[in-house]
């Protein structure tokens, strides 16, 4: 009987850890692949550079700006959802003229 060279033998473990590992070898090419190609994108595409510069004037100017507010703010409303109509109010409501009206004196109330 011939016998068969020692090259030529195939260890069943030791080819699926080498195909486990060549698998392994081309998943972190891909993946290594991609985020390079992200962050080159994301350097080229140039969306930070749209931003204004961040110096101490500016930082001093926003600040001024902020101590100052618009005299034309509203002010923060008291019940936001019952001024949506969501949920009933539960304090008196001011009327146009100015008064304050009670809640549910409304006129879209049904009569007894």
């Amino acid at each position: 009987m011939a016998e068969i060279p020692v090259d030529r033998i195939v260890d069943p473990v030791a080819e699926a850890r080498q195909e486990r590992m060549n698998r392994i070898r081309i998943g972190a090419t891909g993946l290594a692949v991609i985020i390079l190609v992200v962050l080159l994108a994301a350097t080229f595409s140039g969306t930070a550079s749209n931003e204004p510069e961040l110096t101490p004037e500016a930082i001093a100017e926003h600040a001024a700006e902020d101590e100052n507010p618009a005299a034309d703010e509203l002010p923060p409303p008291q019940e936001p959802l019952a001024e949506l109509g969501v949920a009933p109010s539960t304090g008196p409501v001011e009327t146009p003229t100015g008064t304050p009206a009670e809640p549910g004196a409304g006129g879209d109330s049904p009569a007894n």
